[in-house]
Parts: C-alpha cells; structure tokens; sequence
C-alpha cells in the first residue's frame, strides 16, 4: 500500500508543479528588460558582528549601510543591533531621493525631505485659567480671523 502511495506521489507531484497557464515563469518574466550593471560595491563583514556595504548602480542609485553591536544597558548579557544607513535615487518626477535611516533599540527611523512630517503644534500661550479650546471661550475667540484653526462641525440632522 505504502509503495503504491508513492508511486502516486512521484507521477502527480510533477503535474501539479508545473507553471500554471497564463503565469510565465519567473526566470523569464524580466525577459524583456535590460540588467543595469553595478559600478561599484564593496563588502565587510567582521567577526565581532559589525559590517558594511555599499554599491552604485549604473542609473545613479546608492547605497550605504552599516551595523555593529552594542551593550544593552537594561541587561548584561544582551546586545543590541544598531543598523544605519544612506539610500539615493531620482525619482520618476526626476527628484533626488536622500533617504538615511537608523534601527536600534528604538525601532526603524528613516529621514528624508521627501517623506511626510506631522503637522506643527498650534502656536500660542498655554491655557490659563478660565480659558477654554471649546467654542465661544477665549480661545476661541482669539484665533477666530484664522480658518485653519476653526472647529469643524457637522450636522447630524438635529436642532
């Protein structure tokens, strides 16, 4: 029964590995376009657990990036891996993109003039006493010339 099972398994497993209609296979799915060569890259990667890449491509991307390990000060037994690096490229609107970028302890940090920033906080005193944000207080009333900083309110269909 067993040899019978595989025997089965050798002639069907094939069948159902086969590319699928409509599907090409990944080898020649960039068929068509042309490789772009790099210029340059280097490689260095040390026994204590640091390294550092870089690499050039021929259409101007770049890259750099480095890691190491450092003590953790929360254990003494721990480490922990500190990654930072540089990536540039031009867009397709022909910008520049400079993006640097830091993971550690803290999570993933990425800088760049091209990525979104929070708005900036509301300018202005602290609330003092008697002061409210709500409408019709003082607050109010001291930024009513500027629309931005309005309360929006809708009508939920009641009086």
């Amino acid at each position: 029964m067993l040899l019978k099972l595989g025997y089965l398994i050798a002639v069907v497993a094939p069948v159902l590995c086969r590319p699928q209609d409509g599907h090409p296979p990944l080898s020649s799915a960039n068929a068509g376009s042309t490789p772009i060569p790099i210029v340059s890259q280097t490689e260095e990667i040390n026994p204590d657990g640091s390294f550092k890449f870089s690499y050039e491509t021929a259409n101007g991307i770049k890259v750099e990036e480095s890691g190491y390990l450092k003590d953790n000060p929360e254990s003494s037994t721990d480490r922990i891996q500190v990654i930072e690096g540089i990536v540039s490229y031009t867009d397709n609107d022909g910008q520049m993109i400079n993006l640097r970028y830091i993971a550690d302890e803290n999570g993933y940090q990425p800088q760049g003039d091209h990525l979104p920033t929070s708005p900036p906080a509301l300018q202005g005193q602290p609330q003092q006493q008697g002061e409210s944000a709500q409408p019709g207080g003082q607050l109010a009333a001291q930024h009513a010339g500027n629309p931005q900083l309005q309360p929006q309110y809708q009508n939920q269909g009641q009086p």
